[in-house]
């Protein structure tokens, strides 16, 4: 196993914000790039959009069997971390070829389910800027590019829900923190922010 993988370990407490959640106009239609997407045509639409932002991608590392349980536990409800079979993971890289974190991809051998990017952030948050790259290209590439025009949950921008998130668990000075944006093109996105010995582990989810 030649790749570093962050995993998030799963921890007890949790204070959950909700930070709001979106009601369509049903006259409006935001300019959904896909509604579903296969292991694929996700990483390679997640490698090109990087590669345009100085973000180098991995290819995928293939884990299936017992190494699923190893490298791709991510969830604490039992019913969906069983339902895990199949799962890749890359890693990201800086123009600088400092490691970022990695993107994985977990569900069944036909179709992800979800789509997870793990960083590491650092005590004093210098890479913070990197997350908000990172994250704002996969709801992009994934989900859709209609963030400004819809604004969910108030946020003018993927940049100000991470702000607002960081904020958040900044001030609570909890373990684990949640937030997530509800109704942007029918996809419900989840920001984590865990407190670690390395500072703060950040996982932002999106299904399929």
């Amino acid at each position: 196993m030649n790749k570093k993988i962050l995993i998030p370990s799963v921890i007890a407490i949790v204070i959950t914000i909700v930070l709001g959640s979106l009601f369509f106009n049903p006259n409006d239609k935001p300019e959904s790039k896909k509604l579903s997407f296969s292991y694929v045509q996700a990483n390679k639409d997640l490698k090109n959009s990087m590669s345009l932002l100085n973000i180098s991608m991995s290819s995928p590392l293939k884990l299936n069997g017992s190494t699923v349980e190893q490298y791709c536990t991510f969830f604490s409800n039992d019913s969906i971390q069983n339902s895990i079979e199949y799962c890749t993971s890359t890693e990201l890289l800086d123009s600088d070829g400092r490691f970022l974190g990695n993107i994985h991809m977990v569900g069944t051998s036909n179709s992800p389910q979800f789509v997870i990017g793990v960083i590491q952030v650092s005590p004093t948050l210098d890479n913070l800027p990197e997350i908000k790259i990172v994250y704002q290209t996969m709801i992009e590439s994934l989900v859709c590019t209609c963030w400004d025009q819809e604004k969910p949950g108030g946020f003018g921008s993927v940049s100000e829900w991470i702000d607002a998130t960081n904020s958040h668990h900044l001030e609570a000075k909890k373990i684990t923190s949640k937030s997530e944006i509800s109704g942007l093109a029918q996809k419900d996105l989840l920001l984590e922010i865990t407190t670690n010995t390395e500072g703060y582990l950040w996982k932002f989810i999106i299904p399929n």
